[in-house]
């Protein structure tokens, strides 16, 4: 009968392969970061993508297509890293869910800038202090983050990729014992994705909003009695016992975010384009929007109004739709979606994960 040591000693050879073939990895990432123009971004979504996707379609094993996704994801970071070093800025304060979903994408080799304000993710990228910005855009039950979309109207800067996280709110606390929490600390909209599990198990605790999940997480390092809603991330940062995992009364919580820069993603086949259309109000003016996309069989993902705050009665409508921006048909419905309706701006082009 094999022993342990059989099996240890077969892991042993493999990962000296493993090693090998990481280090020959590399060898050829170095090579080809002579080979890219200096101007062009060091990470690359597009050719990322195609790299997952030829992987999901290899030999299923034991490890299932998120366990690989999350493996190559740490390859990634260090292949980037390997290049150059990138500054990531997300919308803070550490160990919020931006912080999380900006690591899920860039790994563990980035230099990550927390900021106050989302607007702060956009001004510290304009001005070339981040490579990438990382900000909240919807929640699968709280619904669109209006700032967000405010901020494509005063910034240039373009849509480079999306991550879709999905939330899992623990309870976070430096007791040990469920019973001995008074005080539980967290933003207003955990509160309300968390309203059934406190009233059946934490029914007499007193409940302090914050202006984020992490910044509870920081108070409740600091005191006794007290827990937070928060990730997972949060309590590794402050060092706090989880009492209890996800909290959240509805199992399929996903927050989108986008990841911003300057650039605009290449094709890869699966990609979606996202837009901004300014409206005047008038008979028939959604119908316009719509029907170039109806007339070129292009699906609509997802579309949003916001006041333009110039005027009364003016919009901007925000258009998601699968392609990208330079697909033939795409293009000559954008055209006529501005012949139509006014003022068209790309926001940008980026692959489905």
């Amino acid at each position: 009968m094999k022993d342990i040591n059989f099996f240890r000693k077969k892991i042993d050879n493999i990962d000296k392969q493993i090693i090998n073939l990481l280090q020959e990895r590399a060898k050829n990432v170095i090579e080809i970061s002579k080979i890219k123009d200096k101007n062009f971004p060091v990470y690359d979504p597009a050719r990322e993508i195609q790299i997952l996707r030829k992987l999901r379609k290899y030999k299923k094993g034991i490890l299932n297509e998120k366990d690989i996704e999350t493996i190559y994801n740490e390859i990634f970071s260090v292949s980037r890293a390997l290049q150059k070093k990138e500054k990531i800025v997300y919308l803070g304060p550490p160990a919020s869910y931006t912080h999380l979903a900006a690591m899920n994408r860039f790994g563990s080799k980035m230099e990550y800038i927390p900021v106050n304000s989302i607007k702060d993710v956009f001004l510290e990228v304009e001005k070339g202090n981040g490579d990438y910005g990382c900000v909240p855009i919807e929640n699968s039950t709280e619904g669109a983050v209006n700032y967000t979309y405010d901020m494509f109207v005063d910034f240039d800067l373009k849509i480079y990729s999306e991550i879709l996280l999905e939330i899992k709110h623990n309870l976070l606390s430096k007791e040990k014992d469920l019973k001995k929490i008074k005080k539980v600390f967290a933003h207003p909209q955990s509160f309300s994705q968390c309203r059934l599990w406190l009233e059946t198990n934490l029914p007499n605790a007193s409940l302090q909003e914050v202006s984020s999940n992490s910044k509870g997480a920081e108070i409740v390092g600091k005191m006794k009695g007290a827990a937070a809603i928060a990730s997972k991330l949060a309590a590794e940062f402050y060092n706090l016992n989880i009492l209890a995992e996800s909290i959240e009364d509805i199992a399929d919580n996903i927050t989108r975010f986008f990841v911003i820069s300057n650039f605009i993603s290449n094709k890869t086949g699966k990609d979606k384009t996202s837009i901004m259309v300014s409206i005047k109000d008038k008979v028939g003016a959604l119908y316009s929007l719509l029907k170039p996309f109806a007339k070129y069989k292009i699906n609509l993902t997802n579309i949003e109004s916001r006041p333009s705050k110039k005027k009364a009665w003016d919009y901007y409508f925000f258009v998601d739709f699968e392609g990208h921006i330079n697909d033939k048909k795409v293009s000559v419905a954008l055209k006529e979606v501005e012949k139509e309706c006014g003022s068209v701006k790309v926001l940008g082009s980026y692959p489905k994960f």
